[in-house]
């Protein structure tokens, strides 16, 4: 067998950096795709996102004494 193939990690100083970086760069990675897909949804409401949320209904309420003091 030939030893030209060996371990690329050798301390394990290099084994804590790896898993690191092996934790965080996808992390990162993925963070800043999260800000660039949602960068342009940011900003003023259009009307029909107004519309989508608006109330189904309104409640009136009056005061009943007032009603029947006419």
């Amino acid at each position: 067998m030939s030893s030209e193939h060996g371990n690329l990690i050798k301390s394990p100083k290099q084994l804590i950096i790896m898993v690191f970086a092996s934790f965080f760069v996808p992390l990162i990675v993925i963070l800043l795709l999260m800000v660039f897909v949602n960068n342009g949804k940011r900003g003023e409401p259009s009307a029909t996102t107004e519309q989508l949320i608006k109330p189904v209904a309104q409640l009136n309420i009056q005061d009943a004494t007032a009603s029947t003091a006419k």
